[in-house]
């Protein structure tokens, strides 16, 4: 198995542990579909059946997504007992940015076996 099919699908089963991951969040109607759409996205990487400009779309909203989300204030990722709201957006923030290099990894993909 090459190790770009490999990938993918570690990305896509990853991508879907973490929508089950936010089972029971207060948000999950927002998360779980975020997860699930990157998990979507390696799938269709894997088949070969998008496009570049698909994943570079993607790829720029999950970045602005991660930039927009970062807390005003680090204070890591483990829960301390102090700052939950930033520690959340923290690790909100960090997925999305998963996600977005996940989503340059299949335009780059697409960019080299495409053309």
């Amino acid at each position: 198995m090459k190790l770009r099919v490999l990938l993918l699908l570690v990305f896509m089963v990853m991508f879907v542990l973490f929508a089950v991951s936010q089972w029971n969040a207060e948000n999950r109607l927002i998360w779980m579909p975020v997860y699930l759409a990157a998990a979507v996205l390696c799938w269709l990487a894997y088949k070969r059946k998008l496009f570049r400009w698909v994943y570079g779309t993607a790829f720029l909203l999950y970045a602005a997504a991660a930039f927009f989300m970062w807390p005003p204030v680090y204070h890591g990722l483990l829960h301390d007992g102090n700052n939950l709201a930033a520690i959340e957006e923290a690790r909100n923030s960090v997925g999305l940015s998963i996600c977005a290099l996940v989503m340059a990894y299949c335009y780059l993909l697409e960019w080299r076996y495409r053309d």
